[in-house]
């Protein structure tokens, strides 16, 4: 049996809406991945208003370059890179907690489930 995961152990979690809007990003979050990533993600985002980063599915291994983009509210977020490519591969719902961090050494953008009541952490469909 592996270790559970629990909400703690990741620098931030965000919720999967129920409508698949994507996953924003409130000014905490985007500041510590303007930190912890490649200083350019963050010099590119910030004038073009949008940035392809790597980003790696702790759950199955799948490697993605996702775009950061800033919304018609200003906010950054993974939206429909993030519905198309991981969203409905996995089959979640909208009820799943998802941690994400910053890995050290690769730089990539990881996230995992951390809690569904449909039981696809760990999963792919």
């Amino acid at each position: 049996m592996g270790k559970s995961k629990a909400e703690g152990d990741f620098p931030f979690v965000k919720w999967i809406t129920k409508d698949f809007k994507g996953v924003r990003f409130v000014e905490s979050d985007l500041q510590y991945l303007y930190e912890n990533m490649d200083p350019v993600v963050a010099v590119i985002a910030e004038r073009d208003g949008e940035v392809m980063i790597p980003v790696w599915d702790l759950d199955t291994g799948g490697n993605y370059l996702l775009k950061l983009k800033k919304d018609n509210d200003g906010v950054f977020g993974l939206y429909e890179d993030w519905i198309e490519i991981v969203a409905k591969r996995r089959g979640f719902q909208g009820n799943e907690a998802i941690g994400f961090y910053v890995n050290q050494v690769t730089l990539e953008l990881t996230f995992t489930v951390i809690k569904s009541t449909n039981n696809v952490a760990g999963g792919s469909k």
